[in-house]
């Protein structure tokens, strides 16, 4: 199974969680990387309770990582300008597990 993995950038750090599961996985860190690995730890943590919980758990084989960014907010918008998204997406990459 190939996990989404959101990734957004904060002002001071990094966050990242996933659609994909029916569990809850959020994590933080102050870099990408730094993220990522709180996330694949958190994941890993996860997978191993429901296993010893007699759970079925999914094979992630990799990570699509998709990223998204703040957009210039906007103070006034006249009649003939479109509100703009909050965020939006950048390249996806996929990551091996």
């Amino acid at each position: 199974m190939i996990l989404t993995v959101i990734l957004e950038q904060m002002p001071h750090n990094w966050c990242a969680h996933t659609p994909d599961l029916q569990d809850s996985i959020i994590a933080t860190g102050k870099t990408r990387s730094a993220v990522l690995q709180n996330f694949r730890d958190a994941m890993l943590d996860l997978f191993e309770f429901k296993r010893e919980q007699g759970e079925d758990v999914p094979k992630v084989t990799a990570f699509e990582i998709r990223e998204t960014c703040e957009v210039e907010t906007l103070e006034t918008l006249t009649a003939t300008e479109k509100p703009r998204q909050a965020t939006s997406q950048k390249a996806r990459t996929v990551e091996t597990v």
